[in-house]
């Protein structure tokens, strides 16, 4: 045999061993410049947030200016106004002046007249008489000059007067005109200001967010080498599989595994659970709410405490009275709450009286009269049938708000949408006890119905105006919550003069324990509510809220042991799977639109 039989027999055949060199050497590579690319990232990350702190100081150092420059027009404006007043009150005096003298110097002309022509003529009466009639004479003259002067002082000081009040008011516009413009400045600043602070922000993000980005486009066009296909290798496996090393696949190719989640898709994942958790507590805190609504308007067994409530009986001046008591407790803590969720809710509520955002005001102020009129009737419902009955009831309001928004913004419903409607009425109706078709029904379940009806209409209209609100105010929900909530407080105040209530003397310690209760759990809802919302979106979160009647209709069987007939519970299975179904189907376009 010769040299030749050391040679492998395949000639495509790679030694394992310098396989795995290249591969460690690639590996070596490839950390290098991962290595090299944090580096870089990192210093434009450290840059970033120095140009951002330099940007910062820029805005401060413009707003002082721009206050200088505001103070400095003001009184530069300020003094040439008293210069050019007294200016004219100068020119105006020696007018003044000027024209007395020549009216004076033109009467004593008139009168030396008269006295000189008895001197000149010889013959005529006697010395005495003529000096008496001359005396006469003067003391008349004298008088009509005196009379001509002081019209002409009157009608003097009457033109100066009107001339000053003229120059007064035309100060008064302009420096109304001045702060106007003011104002318009500090708004168009402050604008200015949180659109960079915001697209500074946004920069930093982006940029910290794509570094697995960058390193898969720059690693994409390098590939592992891979043996010849007709040589196999080791055990029957890939070299990726044998090594432990998963391949990246070429650009344009089909992956061959499934990535390791990363840290920041953990943090997601963990922040949508927590959401969809917050969300359900809230919609569990807005059921409990309305189950002391009941408890309070009417005796209950409560679980582990026998029969208790009725602290008030449910009658108009008795819901405007709850609803004034717990709006007492809601106003002020929405305020706290409210500058937690958004720090800047009072300023954004003073910006209202601004004039570009003053026309729109009665939006706001329209909402908050939905929503006591919403708040007012399901009180009177709550008061007079089952807690399930009505709010599923109460759960028209989807179907309202479709049919109001076609009509407003023409957006036409779809089928699922009229098909929904006409099966969510159709378990609102079911949802009505039987003993209301009897012929003697008991007229408080109709009243009851009714108002729960009436309650889910008002509360439709409340979401049109906020949808309004939001298009034209572009105001965050913390500071309309807290307007709504002050203009539901007038509103209850004011109609109690109209209404009056009953309160029995010993029952107003438990009424307000029971109105701190209700303000309690609305604003612990509201704020679950708007820290969930942010982890899982507003259309995800209308779905889990839309569980609102079954939700309640259950806590109400467990906590109050209220029954529901079997046709009930169909009513109530109705009228939530179609809200959900209304939530999701609105969920799917606002995702179409996103992606259009």
């Amino acid at each position: 045999m010769g040299p030749l039989d050391n040679l492998p027999q395949d000639p495509g055949y790679q030694d394992p061993r310098e396989l795995q060199r290249l591969l460690e050497s690639m590996t070596r590579e490839i950390r290098d410049i991962q290595h090299t690319l944090m580096v870089q990232l990192n210093q434009d990350l450290t840059r970033l947030h120095a140009e951002k702190d330099r940007l910062r100081q820029d805005i401060l150092e413009l707003q002082r200016q721009e206050k200088q420059l505001q103070t400095r027009q003001i009184q530069g404006f300020s003094r040439q106004q008293l210069a050019q007043q007294q200016l004219w009150s100068k020119q105006l005096a020696q007018v003044l002046a000027s024209n007395l003298q020549d009216e004076l110097s033109q009467r004593f002309k008139e009168l030396a007249v008269p006295v000189e022509r008895p001197s000149i003529r010889g013959a005529g009466p006697s010395p005495s008489l003529s000096q008496g009639a001359t005396a006469s004479n003067q003391s008349d003259s004298a008088y009509r000059l005196l009379a001509s002067f002081d019209n002409t002082l009157n009608t003097t000081f009457k033109t100066l007067q009107q001339e000053l009040s003229s120059y007064q008011s035309s100060i008064s516009q302009q420096l109304s005109r001045m702060h106007s413009l003011q104002q318009q400045g500090e708004v168009i600043l402050e604008t200015l200001v949180e659109r960079l602070i915001s697209q500074l922000q946004e920069d930093a993000g982006s940029v910290s967010s794509d570094v697995g980005k960058l390193l898969g486009d720059r690693f994409a066009g390098q590939q592992l080498p891979q043996p010849a296909p007709a040589s196999p290798t080791p055990y029957g496996t890939e070299p990726s599989q044998q090594m432990g090393v998963v391949e990246r696949p070429a650009p344009h190719s089909a992956a061959t595994s499934a990535p390791a989640p990363t840290p920041a898709q953990t943090q997601e994942q963990k922040n949508f659970v927590t959401g969809i958790v917050l969300i359900l507590l809230s919609s569990l805190i807005i059921s409990i709410q309305n189950i002391v609504t009941r408890v309070i308007l009417s005796v209950q067994p409560v679980l582990f405490l026998g029969d208790m409530g009725g602290i008030i009986g449910p009658s108009a001046g008795n819901s405007l009275l709850i609803l004034a008591m717990r709006m007492i407790f809601v106003v002020p803590g929405m305020l706290i709450v409210g500058s937690f969720v958004h720090p800047n809710t009072l300023r954004d509520i003073r910006q209202l009286g601004n004039p570009e955002k003053r026309g729109s005001v009665w939006i706001v102020i329209l909402s908050g009269v939905s929503l006591f009129l919403s708040q007012f009737f399901i009180y009177f419902a709550l008061g007079n049938v089952a807690t399930g009955v009505a709010i599923s009831i109460f759960f028209v309001f989807p179907t309202v708000t479709v049919l109001l928004a076609w009509l407003i913004f023409g957006s036409r419903p779809s089928f699922i949408l009229g098909l929904a409607t006409i099966t969510i009425y159709i378990g609102c109706f079911l949802t009505v006890p039987a003993a209301a078709f009897q012929s003697k029904g008991d007229s408080n379940i109709w009243l009851g119905a009714g108002t729960a009806l009436l309650s889910g209409v008002t509360f439709a209209g409340y979401v049109i105006l906020t949808q309004l609100s939001a298009k034209k105010l572009k105001l965050h929900p913390a500071p309309y919550s807290v307007i709504n909530f002050f203009v539901i407080l007038v509103l209850a105040t004011g109609a109690m003069r109209l209404f009056p209530s009953s309160v029995p003397e010993q029952n107003w310690p438990a009424l307000w324990g029971g109105a701190l209760i209700l303000a309690a759990t609305t604003l612990t809802g509201y704020a679950l509510n708007n820290f969930g919302i942010p982890m899982i979106g507003a259309a995800f979160a209308s779905v889990i809220s839309a569980s609102g009647p079954a939700l309640t209709s259950l806590l109400a069987v467990g906590i109050i042991s209220e029954s529901l007939a079997l046709n009930q519970w169909l009513g109530v299975g109705l009228v939530t799977l179609w809200v959900i179904g209304i939530s999701v189907d609105n969920m799917s376009r606002q995702k179409q639109a996103a992606k259009k």
